[in-house]
C-alpha cells in the first residue's frame, strides 16, 4: 500500500499558511500528509493568523493549539520553533516545504536534507536550487534533484500561458 507524501512546512508565514489551507480545504485527498510545521513565532500567534487570513478570510473550521501542536478541525500538526531545521529529526519527512524566504544559499537550503528529509522544495526563486521547476512548462527537468525551487508566483502564473503562444 502506498503511503501519502509526508511533508513538513518550514515557515508558517503567508505561503506556509496558504499551503496548509489549500491542502485542508480544496485538496484533502491529494496524497500529501502534513506531519509538522516549524516556525519561530509562537504557536498561538500562528494559529490566529491561519484562522483569520486577511486575504482568504476566516478559515472554515476550528483552529486551536496546545503547547506543541496546531489543531485544525481535530487534525493535529506537530509544531516546532527551531531557528535552524538541521537541529530537528526529519528522518520521517519526504519533503520539506521551505517557505521561510531565506533559502538563498546551498547551506541554508540543504539544512532540511541534513536533518534527514528526502528533498526540499523552496517556495520561491533561489540560486541554491539544483533545478527551478514551473509546472506546465518544464516539469520534466525535475529528475532526481533534491533541492528544487518552485520559481516565483509571477513565473508560475505566466509560464503555462506563454508555453502555448
Amino acid at each position: 500500500m502506498d503511503r501519502p507524501t509526508r511533508v513538513l512546512i518550514n515557515g508558517f508565514g503567508r505561503i506556509g499558511r496558504t499551503i496548509l489551507r489549500q491542502l485542508l480545504t480544496t485538496r484533502p485527498s491529494a496524497g500529501i500528509e502534513v506531519v509538522g510545521i516549524n516556525d519561530i513565532a509562537a504557536t498561538d500567534l500562528c494559529a490566529y493568523l491561519f484562522a483569520y487570513d486577511s486575504v482568504f478570510g476566516p478559515f472554515p473550521g476550528q483552529v486551536t493549539t496546545t503547547k506543541d501542536e496546531l489543531v485544525v478541525n481535530g487534525q493535529t500538526f506537530r509544531f516546532s520553533h527551531a531557528p535552524d531545521i538541521a537541529t530537528l529529526d526529519l528522518s520521517d519527512i519526504d519533503i520539506v516545504l521551505e517557505c521561510t524566504g531565506i533559502a538563498r544559499t546551498c547551506d541554508i537550503a540543504g539544512r532540511g536534507l541534513a536533518a534527514g528529509a528526502g528533498a526540499v522544495l523552496i517556495s520561491g526563486p533561489s540560486p541554491a536550487a539544483e533545478v527551478t521547476v514551473v509546472l506546465g512548462a518544464n516539469a520534466a527537468a525535475l529528475g532526481n534533484a533534491r533541492i528544487v525551487s518552485n520559481a516565483s508566483c509571477t513565473t508560475n502564473a505566466v509560464a503555462p500561458l506563454v508555453r502555448h503562444l
